[in-house]
């Protein structure tokens, strides 16, 4: 078999083809750093800028925990997390007087420190809090005619003290359920009646 001899025209062809081949890889070596760079400087613009990732929940419930037992509140606050958020609830019956909706004035202080702990992240999350009841009917006398009226105003007791302390107005609602979210029975098991009724008589303060 006779050897192909290649002419000056077809090694000119083969350079040009090697010169294209290495601009082409030129090119794509260029577009992977500028996809570097746009990141980095992205990076680098918002750390100038002041933005930081969310703080998680978990997070924010651990220094709530922290709180809550360097000042020995269990009796008065508790915390949950779950797929609806970080819910703290408050025990009404230490933070309200029966059939009342205006919170104790030796309550106030210790409710505005815990409460202060979500000053932080409300421009990360948003608040809802929540007015519970037991199922008894409001006593006679009482101002409200309701357990819907006395759970929403409780609630917004509370929203307003979160307001005080600087949570944003827009960040926070108010939501009144009287007796109609009853509690997970696991969580009453061993509890005579009258401390069931108690342990429902909660606002709750749900992040998410």
């Amino acid at each position: 078999m006779q050897r192909r001899s290649y002419t000056s025209d077809e090694g000119w062809l083969l350079s040009y083809a090697d010169l294209i081949t290495n601009l082409l890889i030129f090119f794509v070596m260029l577009l992977a750093a500028s996809d570097i760079s746009r990141s980095r400087m992205q990076q680098i613009t918002e750390s100038l800028s002041g933005k930081e990732q969310p703080e998680s929940l978990s997070s924010i419930q651990q220094q709530i925990e922290a709180k809550i037992a360097a000042e020995g509140l269990q009796d008065l606050i508790q915390t949950e997390l779950d797929d609806d958020g970080l819910r703290l609830s408050l025990n009404s019956g230490l933070v309200f007087d029966s059939g009342s909706a205006a919170i104790r004035a030796e309550q106030t202080d210790t409710l505005d420190r815990m409460l202060s702990t979500f000053v932080p992240y409300m421009e990360q999350y948003g608040f809802a809090v929540e007015g519970h009841t037991d199922s008894q009917p409001i006593a006679a006398g009482s101002p409200y005619k309701t357990n819907w009226e006395l759970s929403a105003d409780r609630a917004n007791a509370v929203r307003t003290r979160m307001e005080t302390v600087g949570v944003a107005r827009g960040r926070v609602r108010v939501e009144g359920y009287a007796d109609t979210v009853a509690l997970p029975e696991e969580e009453l098991q061993g509890l005579d009646e009258a401390e069931r009724l108690a342990r429902h008589r909660r606002v709750v303060v749900r992040i998410y």
